[in-house]
């Protein structure tokens, strides 16, 4: 019997069509659904997620004349219930997936260590640019208005840590690992993460691209590792939450400083980040690549990397030849 993913790995790609946990099942005696081709399972979420973030907007809508704070947190509501919709129709009735092991029950104990992970991650970042004097600590500071800091909670923290997961792990890389293979995927899923930032109000085309090295890699690795979202969505949450409404730093160029502490960028943007916040900080960068990196020649070594789908084709095609001609042979 297979063994199943356990909370924080999901071990060797043993599938015989050499995909991992997290893709549809397929059958050696039926050809492939339609309804299983990367491209068109695309397109449906996108579809699924306009149509569904519609039908939020029309229920939202006598809310959308209000206050901008106000209009935020329903622009995010909508975003996070658009998507997570979106994203359970496709896995568990496109896909027939009951539960999607990313996303299975029994793995929800990853939502712990990613939290975990998170928090260390920024606190370290955090903690290496105050040293070399990017950061200035000028005191504590509660916010003069409590639903400002819950709000930034909600939307940075709650929203971005599953909306943005469920879309850039959950549905990009997978599919594109279905065609390009895993390292391909984290590639271009690191990228378009990356450049997804560049509509906030502060950003910067190397806040973007630090943006896409850092955080873009390591979590594609990390998923590639793990096969958990729950895993992702911790440590997205605790690294926006704790950088932003803890810390007070800008979090990914977002021009907001609501934070138990006052924090402000100093000295060398390079070093500080500068008004995009840690995240452009060449320190976060080196750190997090470094470490996105070592789990890479981890998940290589262990047998966890998806190869494109033409070599897998060619090796299927070479293991059939092989078995016919060996069945001809005892014949």
């Amino acid at each position: 019997m297979k063994a199943y993913p356990t909370v924080l790995s999901a071990g060797p790609i043993t599938r015989f069509d050499g995909l991992a946990a997290d893709a549809p099942p397929r059958s050696l005696r039926t050809k492939i659904p339609v309804r299983f081709n990367p491209f068109l399972r695309l397109l449906l979420f996108v579809l699924l997620f306009a149509a569904s973030a519609g039908v939020f907007f029309l229920g939202f809508a006598v809310l959308i004349g209000a206050t901008s704070a106000t209009q935020m947190v329903v622009g995010a509501a909508i975003q996070l219930l658009g998507s997570v919709l979106a994203y359970a129709i496709l896995t568990l009735l496109i896909e027939s997936r009951r539960p999607p092991v990313e996303l299975a029950p029994r793995r929800a104990l990853g939502l712990a260590w990613g939290l975990l992970f998170g928090t260390l991650a920024i606190l370290v970042s955090f903690g290496v640019i105050w040293l070399l004097g990017g950061f200035r600590i000028t005191g504590a500071a509660w916010p003069a208005a409590v639903g400002d800091w819950w709000r930034m909670v909600f939307v940075v923290g709650v929203v971005a840590g599953i909306s943005e997961e469920l879309l850039f792990r959950g549905v990009f890389y997978r599919l594109a690992e279905e065609v390009l293979g895993t390292w391909l995927a984290i590639l271009l899923s690191g990228l378009g993460f990356g450049m997804m930032h560049l509509g906030n109000p502060d950003a910067t085309w190397w806040g973007a691209i630090a943006i896409g090295l850092e955080a873009g890699l390591l979590f594609g690795v990390l998923y590639a590792w793990s096969r958990s979202l729950w895993l992702l969505i911790g440590f997205h949450f605790a690294w926006n939450v704790v950088q932003g409404p803890i810390l007070g730093i800008t979090v990914s160029g977002t021009g907001t400083q609501t934070g138990l502490l006052r924090v402000l960028p100093e000295g060398n943007p390079l070093i500080s980040g500068g008004v995009f916040g840690a995240e452009a900080s060449v320190v976060t960068v080196v750190l997090l690549t470094t470490v996105a990196a070592l789990l890479a020649v981890r998940l290589a070594r262990t047998g966890g990397v998806v190869a494109p789908m033409w070599i897998r084709r060619a090796r299927q095609r070479r293991a059939i030849a092989a078995e016919s001609s060996a069945a001809a042979t005892l014949s």
